[in-house]
């Protein structure tokens, strides 16, 4: 499970926020490596230099499919679009596991009748 942080701005402090948006304000210029931050579950702040949050850049630097989905796609059209696919794809498979005998009479007709020009 991801760690929640909180950060002082030096006017307020923030959060809770993932160490993946720590990442993205770090990259965004809001806060850098002086900014003190402490874990949710911990009273020790530190700055965020020294904070391990490399798990959280790599998956920063690699997203997994779903986030990069859904960073430009709302979670409901997503969903609706996933189930979409599962039915047109149920739908190919049953049509091609009844038609393929058809289909393969169809190929052969059409082999041998290129081969025979």
């Amino acid at each position: 499970m991801a760690h929640k942080y909180f950060y002082d701005t030096g006017e307020e402090k923030l959060g809770p926020v993932t160490g993946n948006e720590l990442v993205q304000l770090r990259a965004a210029g809001q806060i850098d490596n002086k900014t003190w931050v402490r874990r949710e579950d911990s009273e020790t702040w530190r700055p965020l230099g020294s904070v391990d949050l490399r798990e959280e850049e790599y998956e920063e630097a690699n997203p997994s499919l779903w986030k990069l989905l859904t960073r430009h796609m709302p979670v409901s059209r997503l969903i609706l679009l996933v189930a979409v696919l599962v039915v047109f794809i149920l739908l190919v498979v049953g049509v091609l596991s009844v038609a393929w005998p058809f289909i393969l009479v169809i190929l052969a007709v059409w082999l041998l009748h290129r081969s025979l020009r």
